[in-house]
């Protein structure tokens, strides 16, 4: 794995960061949002790409595909897959999910270009601004040759990213699958977008399931995997944090933003991803909820695990309260935040939960982590247009 996440940059400082049970989520520096309701953020402040890349080649790259860069460096090291410079792997592919890409930077590029003309847009412009920068990147960088795409599922595009890299395995189409996402959408048009719509907390804080919240706090950050066959894996002697055994994704076919009222989607998409992992719903340890801290989504996520897992239902938490909502890049940071989970056997709190919404009985982990024997991981991820999708991870 290789996190990159407000809370803490490779693996060692993000189990910090989940110990340390502090949120990242700060006033917004970046620029100034005094217009805006919405004025919190959960930006990375120690980020600085020239510590793994030389500056010729990092120029080159935007914000987010610079997030991504970096994480796929920390996976590969943490795999200990080394990849001679100069060699092509016709059966390594790329799978990466972003929902925004590189518009942060476009924004900053067409600010120069009226201020200043044409002379001062960035020649790199047109190889940044597209979605699939960072996967091509990375192809590029690794000579990765097969399969290589970059979904644009919106908040879902994390999970989709790391469920499409196995069905590639399972199908045979790669051996190996660098599988991530990425997302930098901290600048001031976008920011304002999504406040115009009333997404995001007014208030400044995540807070899951609690009957306070309102709204999302915007966030940052990229995690990448090295997810390979079994075979392989075992071949080359390699350490093994989990096995993803099942993966799901259905529309909701409602609304852009509104979930179905009657959670159908919502159960059937964890139902089918526990029928591709073959697993029954006492089999499952710990639920990583969705958990955007807006007021509808909460209470329908928490419903429909009620109703999917019954009486008996696991613990559940929703970690976005730690890091705030990267958009396409959150369902794979919490994929690292559910391995490290397993690896530890600690379940992460759901922080900032002092009233949990009436009639959820659920078992929240409200503010502090606890020990617990994690054996298999739910982790769901939603997304604007009603993209629902769900991952389930066991011990290897």
């Amino acid at each position: 794995m290789g996190p990159v996440t407000p809370i803490g940059i490779g693996k060692a400082a993000l189990w910090a960061g989940l110990l340390a049970e502090r949120s990242a989520i700060k006033p917004l520096t970046r620029f100034d949002a005094s217009q805006n309701k919405a004025q919190h953020t959960a930006e990375i402040t120690d980020f600085d790409v020239l510590q793994w890349f030389p500056s010729h080649q990092a120029k080159r790259w935007d914000r987010h595909t610079q997030l991504a860069m970096v994480a796929a460096k920390l996976a590969l090291e943490d795999a200990g897959l080394e990849l001679r410079e100069g060699e092509l792997y016709p059966r390594y592919g790329v799978s990466f999910g972003t929902a925004l890409g590189g518009i942060a930077n476009a924004e900053e590029e067409h600010a120069n270009f009226l201020t200043h003309g044409a002379k001062a847009v960035s020649r790199a412009l047109a190889l940044q601004i597209f979605g699939g920068s960072a996967h091509g990147n990375l192809s590029i960088a690794y000579g990765l040759q097969g399969p290589a795409t970059t979904n644009s599922n919106s908040c879902a595009s994390g999970n989709v990213a790391i469920g499409e890299a196995l069905r590639w395995i399972r199908e045979g189409h790669a051996n190996v699958v660098i599988a991530g996402a990425s997302e930098a959408p901290i600048s001031p048009l976008t920011f304002t977008a999504f406040d115009l719509i009333h997404t995001m907390s007014r208030a400044g804080a995540c807070r899951p399931f609690d009957q306070a919240r309102d709204g999302f706090v915007m966030g940052e950050g990229a995690a990448c995997f090295v997810i390979e066959s079994y075979e392989h894996a075992m071949k080359r002697g390699a350490r093994i944090y989990a096995e993803v055994v099942g993966y799901s994704l259905v529309s909701e076919a409602h609304h852009m933003t509104i979930p179905r009222p009657d959670g159908e989607p919502l159960r059937r998409v964890m139902q089918m991803a526990l029928e591709d992992a073959r697993l029954n719903t006492s089999d499952i340890s710990y639920v990583n909820a969705h958990g955007s801290s807006t007021p509808q989504n909460d209470a329908n996520e928490a419903a429909q695990i009620a109703t999917v897992f019954g009486p008996d239902a696991p613990p559940v938490s929703g970690t976005k309260a730690y890091t705030g909502h990267a958009l396409g890049a959150a369902g794979a940071m919490e994929c690292a935040i559910c391995l490290l989970a397993m690896e530890n056997q600690w379940l992460p709190p759901t922080l900032h939960l002092e009233k949990p919404d009436d009639g959820v009985h659920l078992d929240l982990v409200p503010n502090h982590g606890r020990s617990a024997e994690v054996r298999a991981i739910l982790s769901n991820s939603f997304g604007f247009g009603g993209v629902d999708s769900c991952l389930i991870f066991r011990s290897a």
